[in-house]
């Protein structure tokens, strides 16, 4: 039903414009889409956060995002005095304002899909974050370098995508990106060095991890959220052995229905 009523929606707008000439018809349009642009403000544990909800798949991020990770928000509740947060794998941004906006720390997000970032930037934004928050349009992995990124389509908060070298994945959209190794990209001048880190990749976290060895080997990093997928116990057991190389051990958590795994510094 819903499909219906925004495509009569659009024919109105089409019908209504139809008279006019090019630019002006283009321009109308583009004020209208401006309008209509929705956004929600959804109450995280007693904190609102505004988002930008620009197509149908970034609505699944206030109507379900939060509620599906009740252990990822109980750990940057945790956050303190001192704490910086890098959220690789940002997304829109739902995490980074949590942090943000609940616990006032600073946050550097990752985020190399461009039609998630910008949504993210509108978001830190809308919740006026930005101070707090150093958004790039980056990707993070084992080597620093150009890229290729193969997105499964152009909605913003949509996941499943992939870096690969070999071109794009499937019927995937192929675009060059930038990434770097996080021990490269924390030695940059005025890019704090994080004490938090939550990495939510598809696929890619070994690289990740790889690429991050002395900065999570360091005494400052506290702590690693890390998405794991459940049923790939070798995938398992190769990131475990890893994060233990860097010094942080696996603590268990309340099973929250996520693939989510937390391991600290002992």
């Amino acid at each position: 039903m819903t499909k219906i009523f925004a495509r009569f929606l659009v024919a109105l707008v089409n019908l209504a414009t139809g008279f006019l000439g090019r630019w002006r018809k283009l321009t109308v349009r583009a004020r209208v889409h401006d309008g209509l642009a929705p956004q929600t403000t959804v109450t995280v544990n007693g904190v609102d956060l505004t988002l930008l909800v620009p197509d149908r798949t970034s609505v699944y991020w206030p109507r379900h995002g939060f509620d599906s990770e009740p252990n990822t928000l109980s750990w940057i509740d945790g956050f303190g005095a001192g704490d910086v947060f890098y959220d690789i794998g940002a997304n829109i941004g739902a995490y980074t304002l949590y942090a943000a906006k609940a616990r006032s720390v600073p946050v550097v997000a990752l985020e190399p899909n461009p039609f998630s970032y910008r949504v993210l930037v509108h978001n830190l934004h809308l919740n006026a974050v930005t101070g707090r928050v150093l958004p790039l349009c980056l990707a993070a992995g084992a080597e620093t370098g150009n890229t290729l990124l193969s997105l499964n389509g152009t909605e913003a908060g949509s996941v499943g995508h992939a870096i690969s070298d070999a071109g794009p994945i499937g019927n995937g959209i192929g675009l060059q990106a930038l990434a770097f190794r996080l021990d490269d990209l924390a030695a940059i001048a005025g890019i704090p060095a994080p004490t938090q880190v939550k990495i939510d990749v598809d696929g890619i976290e070994e690289a990740i991890l790889e690429g991050a060895k002395s900065l999570l080997s360091g005494p400052r990093v506290k702590s690693v959220l890390i998405e794991m997928l459940t049923h790939d116990d070798a995938v398992q057991a190769r990131l475990t052995s890893l994060l233990g190389e860097c010094g942080l051990k696996p603590v268990d958590l309340p099973d929250d229905g996520s693939d989510n795994r937390l391991f600290t510094r002992a």
